[in-house]
């Protein structure tokens, strides 16, 4: 419009001129933004890309993109690859077939049948082994999904490989621990069991004095508990005659019929106080059957003598024939302490029978066993034998003749508490009770019978026995308590580590896998002093005899010792120039010297210095552990070897523990030749020694021999 009104050319040239380069200078405008746009757009996808990158090299896993349906066109890697492989990002994408050459040969077929459901754009999820550079088989866990475009068209295949390792490690030993503790509640319930059947056997042995009756519910008991067969032989005027004789019930087609008459191997039993058991534990019988009981073919057999005040009466047998393992140690031991309380009672009927027979009765209560009291009518004491006079110190020519409400101490309160028969009755039971004496407390069974002349009492001292229970009480209660807290530290830590509500960093992963490793090694340290606590009473501790550097064998145990001590505990050591070579089980002494050692670091709460030493002394070679703690009571000194003796056994300053560490060191020391003793450290503390034989003094006691291995099984 504007060309038209300007009636001169040259003007509307000059125009036409002008509205050109107006356009033109438009238009490059519009192109300079369009570019400008593009590059801004190509600058935030190379950071968004950059960032994406750096997202996928940092993630705990390997990240892993290929085309669609094609595994061997790797695209992308990341790092971590290196790690759990061994191959390098590089070497994955050069190497096509690097996936498919890696896949443990068990999975290759399965795997590569479930990886072809994601070139479909299903979803994977699989867990396989690849096969690292180093040779070990790694397990991973595959996750692969198709990524698409906007469209639905594949874009590539993103696959997470998970290293798996430390997840299965976690879970085998979740497994072996409930695995130990399952064994740890058996074994304890086991052992429930075998006192109650003590207690039992006890209450009926002791319920009545009519032996026969009482000896046939102990039987009856055994086969229930315990074994297929329980068999009672006794001595009867010079002769072994079956008394008693009880058996489980009976199968289809077990015909077996036990003779009538005591065999020879029972009477080599009775006569000779040494028990026998069938096969002995640690030996296999090759499938063969054990004729110990005449007429029966038996699995295992356990025949224990019934003594009493060193005398022979007779034999305890008990046999399995169809049920069960064979007997072992334990068993044994339990028939053991049945045999004794039988050949107790036993004991007992047979001394209460001669009171009634005899007149001249206190000639033959001054050899019973048991504490034996007579009363007459006005409460006098007119008998007080030796036993009584032992188990009360009190001295029988200070109360004979006086009231024993005067001459006894509490012997009103606690006669109150027997109940005193006119006859003998099966279901009375004898009751335990404490007394004071010059030496203490002492806990008796009493029990009391009424006759014409007055009333008989008969006690026995179960100090010893209820101490003994108690210290076994005391064990099971803190053998539970100790395998308790490590079980409850890794299961919680296992159970973190399984969450997968919150995430958890590689710092605090291995601070919860070190934490299952620390209390795993603790629970193991538990359960092996409780297994070799009960192979040395088995008697089934081997000893490899071979000398040794003792120095050397300080030095090692001393520098294993530093990596858990405290900063508050110094350990040293120091060793004498020249010492001998030492004559015993290597291993063993380096047990018995760590248990010291780390008693000692644990009884020094507050710090110190813990010293060993070894140097040679009277021919021998001493060893040494001095340390600064809480030391010993003197009361203690002479108890802390006992198995299940614990010298702070409430806790009460802090050191807990199984019992049997001190124990299982003496019995090696013993085992291989030596002694320990404990010993005041000037006032502070305490100090521990043990000595071994020379090898030199060995090569002497064993004759002219060559110094090498001796094989010796305790």
């Amino acid at each position: 419009m504007l060309l038209v009104l300007l009636a001169d050319r040259t003007w509307r040239i000059v125009a036409a001129a002008g509205i050109w380069t107006a356009a033109a200078a438009l238009l490059g405008w519009v192109v300079y933004r369009a570019g400008a746009r593009e590059r801004a757009n190509k600058a935030q996808l190379a950071r968004a890309e950059a960032r994406y990158r750096a997202l996928l090299d940092g993630l705990p896993l390997v990240t892993w993109l290929t085309d669609p349906g094609d595994r061997s066109s790797s695209l992308y890697v990341s790092p971590s690859i290196s790690e759990l492989t061994g191959y390098s990002p590089s070497e994955w994408l050069e190497e096509p077939g690097l996936f498919e050459k890696l896949l443990h040969p068990e999975d290759k077929v399965r795997v590569i049948n479930e990886l072809a459901g994601a070139a479909n754009g299903i979803p994977v999820r699989s867990d396989y082994r690849l096969l690292a550079r180093d040779g070990r088989a790694v397990w991973v866990r595959d996750e692969t999904v198709t990524v698409r475009d906007p469209a639905g068209e594949p874009l590539y295949m993103q696959t997470f490989l998970r290293d798996l390792g430390e997840l299965r490690r976690s879970e085998d030993q979740r497994e072996r621990l409930e695995v130990a503790e399952r064994a740890a509640a058996e074994e304890v319930a086991e052992r429930q069991s075998r006192l109650d059947l003590v207690r039992r056997a006890g209450q009926e042995l002791t319920s009545t004095l009519d032996h026969q009756s009482a000896l046939s519910r102990v039987a009856d008991l055994v086969v229930r508990e315990l074994a297929d067969w329980c068999v009672i032989d006794l001595i009867d005027e010079g002769d072994l005659k079956r008394a008693i004789v009880a058996r489980c019930e009976p199968t289809e087609v077990d015909g077996a019929k036990l003779g009538d008459n005591p065999g020879s191997g029972i009477g080599a039993v009775a006569q000779s106080g040494r028990a026998r058991i069938l096969p002995t534990p640690g030996e296999s019988s090759n499938g063969e059957p054990v004729r110990f009981l005449e007429g029966l073919e038996a699995r295992s057999v356990i025949s224990v003598p019934l003594r009493a005040r060193k005398q022979p009466l007779g034999a305890l047998t008990v046999a399995r024939t169809t049920r069960g393992a064979a007997f072992d140690a334990a068993d044994l031991a339990l028939v053991e302490d049945l045999a004794v309380r039988v050949g107790l009672a036993l004991d007992r009927g047979r001394l209460y029978r001669l009171v009634e027979e005899r007149a001249d009765a206190a000639r033959v209560l001054e050899h019973v066993g048991d504490g034996i009291v007579l009363l007459d009518r006005n409460g006098v004491i007119r008998l007080w034998n030796p036993a009584a006079e032992a188990i009360t110190a009190i001295d029988a020519k200070g109360i004979l003749g006086r009231a024993a409400v005067d001459a006894i101490p509490g012997w009103q309160n606690a006669a109150d508490q027997v109940p005193v028969l006119t006859a003998p009755d099966p279901g009375h039971d004898e009751v335990t009770i404490p007394i004071d004496t010059p030496r203490g407390e002492r806990w008796i069974s009493i029990s009391g019978v009424r006759f014409f002349g007055g009333t008989v009492y008969a006690f026995r001292d179960l100090t010893d026995v209820r101490r003994l229970e108690e210290i076994k009480a005391d064990f099971i209660a803190t053998a539970s308590h100790e395998l308790r807290t490590p079980l409850a530290a890794v299961y919680g830590a296992a159970q973190t580590l399984l969450r997968h509500d919150f995430a958890l960093d590689e710092v605090g992963r291995e601070r919860f896998v070190s934490l299952i490793a620390e209390e795993s090694e603790r629970l193991g340290r538990i359960v092996n002093e409780i297994l070799l606590a009960n192979q040395l009473d088995a008697g089934r501790v081997d000893m490899e005899f071979e000398p040794f550097d003792p120095a050397d064998l300080v030095e090692r145990v001393v520098e294993a010792a530093r990596a858990h001590t405290p900063p508050t505990v110094t350990v040293s050591h120091t060793a004498a120039e020249d010492l001998p070579s030492v004559s015993a089980d290597s291993d063993k002494v380096r047990q018995v010297l760590a248990n010291l050692i780390e008693n000692a670091i644990k009884y020094s709460p507050e710090g110190g210095q813990v010293e060993v030493d070894v140097a040679e002394h009277d021919g021998a070679v001493r060893f040494s552990v001095r340390d600064e703690g809480l030391g010993i009571a003197p009361e203690d000194q002479d108890r802390i070897f006992e198995k299940f003796y614990r010298a702070d056994p409430q806790m009460v300053r802090g050191v807990g523990g199984t019992g049997l560490g001190l124990y299982i060191c003496k019995e090696l020391v013993s085992r291989m030749g030596g002694r320990i003793w404990v010993e005041p450290n000037d006032g502070k503390g305490s100090a521990f020694f043990f000595e071994l034989q020379t090898a030199e003094a060995a090569v002497l006691a064993h004759g002219n021999i060559e110094p090498g291995r001796l094989h010796f099984r305790h």
